[in-house]
């Protein structure tokens, strides 16, 4: 089978889902016209676990209206794969810099806070083992995201109620497909927060199904208070996803190309510095490993073809 289309399929498919607790790096086509894609979201249900040391307090997100914040991400990736018994080249792949814009707007008197977020500067960083075309390639296509905006309803306690981006009527399937997990990856940024008073050392657990890049997933994140105090709290957090066994929908594949996962696993751990007043982590870092093997048939007279691969994803988060 044709190596380009199995790193497509990977690409299209494993990437979206070990990223979703991340914003993605993507590449967009020409805007010439936009639509507006709208959603609700499905909370995650959260458990505390611990409610740590006394004092304890009632945590609470109160940015005031009308402030604005702006936070950079530098993202890493590499990728492992095999063909049954044979090992795949390792492709080189540029770091993505991506900077996002936030603005307060209108706070509820339920305490929920409407905001906007752009993105601003993007660019992909590379060295001597990156192709030059391959890095120019990218980076012309990452420009093409510079200025796209959104909107999103979130609760004082980190609960994203709705969010809504903007998309381009003619975009491509698999890019607008993964235009939208970086939507919904914008849930992740804040961190969701207990009801119940809370103290250092507290934790608690949130749950929840969803579907990243066309892959149903399960997942469970666990965050623990390592600092905290009157202007906020530096939190430490580890991400765990598993898949059941499932056909993947490609968009843009051949008709004949048939996808499968057999197992997917996907385990992080991170840690961010988030400020009371604010939305966006100040300071921030967050590795994952996904395991995955898929079973890929290029037409119904081929016997499928077994891929396993890793993909690490480590993200570092700067703010103001």
């Amino acid at each position: 089978m044709n190596k380009t289309l199995i790193v497509s399929i990977l690409v299209g498919g494993i990437w979206g889902s070990s990223s979703s607790s991340l914003i993605q790096p993507v590449a967009a086509e020409t805007l010439p016209a936009v639509q507006p894609a709208a959603e609700k979201i499905n909370s995650a249900k959260l458990q505390l676990l611990d409610a740590g040391a006394e004092p304890r307090r009632e945590l609470k997100f109160r940015p005031a209206a009308n402030t604005k914040q702006t936070m950079t991400m530098t993202m890493g990736m590499s990728m492992e794969m095999m063909m049954g018994e044979s090992p795949l080249p390792k492709t080189p792949i540029p770091k993505v810099v991506m900077k996002i814009d936030l603005a307060v707007g209108k706070i509820e008197p339920s305490g929920d806070i409407n905001y906007t977020f752009s993105y601003g500067e993007i660019k992909a960083i590379g060295d001597r083992d990156i192709p030059p075309e391959m890095l120019a390639a990218m980076q012309k296509s990452l420009k093409n995201l510079i200025g796209m905006t959104g909107n999103v309803v979130i609760s004082s306690t980190g609960q994203v109620k709705s969010q809504n981006l903007v998309l381009p009527k003619t975009m491509d399937p698999l890019m607008r497909q993964t235009l939208t997990q970086l939507n919904k990856s914008m849930e992740q940024l804040s961190a969701r927060l207990p009801s119940e008073q809370v103290g250092l050392g507290a934790k608690w657990q949130t749950t929840n199904s969803l579907q990243m890049s066309g892959i149903q997933l399960n997942q469970s994140s666990t965050y623990e208070i390592v600092e905290i105090n009157d202007r906020g709290m530096t939190i430490k957090t580890k991400i765990n996803q598993s898949s059941p066994q499932q056909d993947l929908a490609i968009p843009g594949a051949p008709k004949e190309v048939k996808a499968r996962i057999n197992s997917l696993t996907a385990n992080g751990e991170g840690r961010y510095v988030v400020l009371f007043d604010s939305l966006l982590p100040i300071a921030g870092q967050l590795s994952t490993t996904t395991n995955s093997n898929m079973s890929i048939q290029n037409n119904s007279q081929e016997s499928p073809t077994n891929v396993t691969s890793k993909v690490g994803v480590d993200l570092n988060i700067t703010g103001k």
